[in-house]
């Protein structure tokens, strides 16, 4: 039982890896970074949020989410605008350009998300849906009863 959950896991992390990897090149070749589709869409859902906003929902580190923002400045995906209330505060807003590349963006991961699940029956994508509950509810769990 080990080994066979062991072969298991190994081959949870071959998928997250290679699913990683496909992503990183889509994101690429769209002219953006890791995490930087996310944080995109994060601020087309809270036009005016702050960068604080930010790395809380997405459990990211300040620092990261302010060189991500800087690059989005760069290439015309995301602009600041002073907060009248509180000048050392930045609201943040999606360009078009940012708008475009999301939309764009978005249609490439849903085929490579339709892709990936190809062959599967309704029934099956119910079936490892909540098999993929399950274990995350075990590991949640475990991880807050230590």
């Amino acid at each position: 039982m080990k080994q066979q959950l062991r072969e298991l896991i190994g081959a949870m992390n071959k998928l997250f890896i290679t699913h990683r990897k496909y992503f990183l090149k889509k994101s690429q070749s769209f002219g953006l970074y890791v995490g930087q589709p996310a944080l995109l869409a994060f601020v087309r859902s809270h036009p005016g949020c702050t960068q604080t906003e930010i790395a809380e929902s997405l459990g990211v580190s300040s620092a990261s989410v302010a060189f991500s923002v800087k690059r989005l400045e760069k290439t015309g995906f995301l602009m600041k605008q002073v907060n009248s209330l509180n000048m050392r505060c930045n609201k943040l807003y999606v360009t078009s350009d940012g708008l475009d590349v999301l939309e764009r963006f978005s249609d490439v991961y849903d085929e490579m998300n339709q892709a990936m699940f190809d062959g599967f029956s309704k029934e099956e994508l119910d079936l490892l849906a909540s098999f993929t509950e399950r274990v995350q509810n075990n590991i949640e769990k475990n991880l807050y009863t230590e």
